[in-house]
């Protein structure tokens, strides 16, 4: 009996710990903005503890990746989140973290360890995760369109250089401002 107790709670480790690699929860929450509404102006810090206002662009998909540096799958998918963004460039994405932790330093440390260049801001008290996005999961992520409007949204990590990813963000982006003189 004693075996056989050791070998089930042995397995429930292991479900456990296989779960929280493919992400870190939240289930008290739920999403609270949907596909296809407009998302308001977000206001963040910078590393500096200066506001910030996160907003869609003319002629931009604004991707905004939440995290954290206590969530392992967010620390896993930064570097290719790193690689997408040198891959696709700046003119028709903008690529932003948004990391949950309370203490700038440690993201600062996290951020220049990894060399993750694309601009990292706080939420130092989850109003956007929890109060605006009603995040599930860490990490997720959310595409707004140019005029504020949120397109996709993904949750847990991911392989942001696969083929499948790379053409279905291209999907997402505008037509290049010379695209309609050919």
């Amino acid at each position: 009996m004693g075996h056989g107790l050791s070998f089930v709670i042995c397995l429930g480790l292991i479900g456990l710990l296989s779960l929280g690699l493919s992400a870190c929860e939240e289930p008290q929450s739920s999403l609270k903005v949907h596909i296809g509404q407009v998302v308001p102006p977000l206001v963040a810090q910078n590393l500096k503890n200066q506001p910030v206002t996160l907003q869609a662009k003319s002629g931009k998909i604004l991707m905004i990746n939440v995290w954290a540096t206590w969530c392992a799958p967010c620390r896993h998918e930064m570097p290719s989140l790193q690689r997408l963004s040198r891959q696709l460039g700046s003119d028709r994405l903008e690529l932003v973290g948004l990391s949950v932790d309370t203490d700038d330093h440690v993201v600062r440390e996290y951020l220049i360890e990894n060399k993750i260049l694309f601009p990292s801001y706080l939420d130092r008290e989850s109003a956007i995760a929890n109060g605006v996005f009603g995040i599930r999961v860490f990490p997720s992520t959310f595409f707004l369109g140019p005029d504020g409007v949120l397109l996709k949204v993904v949750e847990g990590w991911r392989d942001w250089e696969s083929p499948e990813i790379v053409a279905d963000i291209k999907r997402l982006l505008p037509a290049p401002p010379d695209a309609d003189k050919e």
